[in-house]
């Protein structure tokens, strides 16, 4: 999954994001608070639940990404489709389903500039044939996901991740057994596939693939050297009602060493904790996917700032699409891989570095980037 352009809309909030073309490797958006770079993340992200069945009043999409198939061939999709925009009612049933889904008006898919998939309102044109009545609701990728034809654009889109949840969320989970065994006769490849949640993987990876969990602990060392080791223990929890079964009541949570000390999750730094749910994430994502994250600095201190930038520079088989407002950040990644995002009204726009004529140097660079925003900044000001 490589997103190579994308056009979005939505009438039912009034913002538009004109054509943004998308850097293979790393594409750093930048620009002021109320741009609209956190829009364009979760519009990213909603082309993965359109393609899992979500409906999303109002919106209208254009997408274009390539892939790799099993032989190793590259393809190139287009998809495009539009939701009816339902005018807000006080008196909605919270009861009616219908009331949370709005129909599609029209849907097209191509691969390779071959034409697959043709929807109106009144039909579904599949590979040339109209096929049976089918929800006016979901997508036809949802609908036709058994097809061969379908079956990789479902799952190219399910390559998009949006890296929010952090492991701290979870200060203790349970991971059944028979994930354990599974696995013991799988390989990485298929657990990195998986839909697992990261601590159920990191919890696999730790009995299953423990070199492998050596690595991200190395890594996750390396940023804190006062860290001496990092285990997964499993714990259990007296809390669960006794009539459950005994297997249920034990639970797993990260156990961190230190020079005399062991530790709890829950005792970590936010730091350690989003450094190594980035380190986790990006050693369990398999290749070819599209990452997402807003603002990703956050909660991270300049040591791993360093660490987690140069793992994302130097990653060169998944696709970055984050934001940021943090000098070190934007100052560290070249200009060439600047996503600059304005706003004027309701249309969200992006542009190159080069569009702006910001210096391909380093350090003018970022003089430079701060004059566009902060004269960006005054026309935004003066439209209100």
């Amino acid at each position: 999954m490589n997103i190579k352009k994308l056009e979005y809309y939505d009438d039912e909030y009034k913002w538009r994001l004109a054509p943004i073309n998308f850097l293979t490797n790393l594409n750093l958006l930048v620009g002021i608070s109320g741009a609209g770079k956190t829009k364009i993340l979760k519009a990213i992200n909603s082309l993965k639940d359109i393609a899992n069945g979500g409906s999303f009043n109002g919106v209208e999409w254009n997408v274009c990404f390539s892939s790799i198939d099993d032989e190793g061939e590259e393809h190139e999709y287009s998809w495009a489709g539009k939701f009816e925009t339902r005018e807000a009612s006080i008196a909605i049933s919270e009861e009616s389903e219908d009331n949370e889904e709005v129909k599609i008006i029209y849907e097209k898919l191509s691969c390779d500039h071959n034409l697959i998939i043709d929807r109106t309102q009144e039909a579904i044109i599949f590979e040339g044939a109209k096929t049976p009545k089918l929800s006016p609701f979901e997508s036809a990728i949802e609908l036709l996901k058994q097809e061969d034809i379908i079956a990789p654009v479902k799952k190219e889109l399910n390559k998009i991740k949006f890296v929010e949840e952090s492991l701290n969320e979870h200060f203790a989970w349970h991971v059944p057994v028979f994930f354990i065994r599974k696995y013991e006769q799988s390989t990485l490849l298929a657990l990195k596939e998986s839909d697992l949640p990261l601590f159920v993987k990191l919890s696999i990876l730790y009995k299953v693939f423990p070199n492998e969990f050596n690595q991200i602990k190395k890594i996750f060392t390396s940023i804190f050297p006062k860290v001496l080791d990092v285990q997964l223990e499993v714990i259990r929890n007296d809390r669960i009602p006794s009539e459950l079964s005994d297997l249920l009541k034990e639970v797993t949570t990260i156990l961190i060493k230190e020079k005399g000390i062991y530790y709890g999750i829950e005792n970590m730094s936010s730091g350690m904790l989003k450094s190594l749910t980035y380190i986790c994430e990006l050693y369990l994502t398999p290749n070819n996917c599209t990452i997402l994250s807003d603002e990703f600095e956050n909660s991270l201190g300049i040591n791993c700032l360093d660490s987690v930038t140069d793992l994302i520079s130097s990653n060169k088989s998944l696709q970055f699409i984050i934001t940021s407002h943090h000098p070190y950040i934007i100052n560290n990644f070249s200009p060439a891989c600047w996503r600059i995002v304005t706003r004027q009204e309701s249309l969200v726009t992006v542009k190159d570095a080069k569009d702006f004529h910001i210096s391909e140097s380093r350090q003018k660079a970022f003089i430079d980037l701060i004059n566009v925003l902060e004269e960006n900044d005054d026309e935004w000001e003066e439209e209100q």
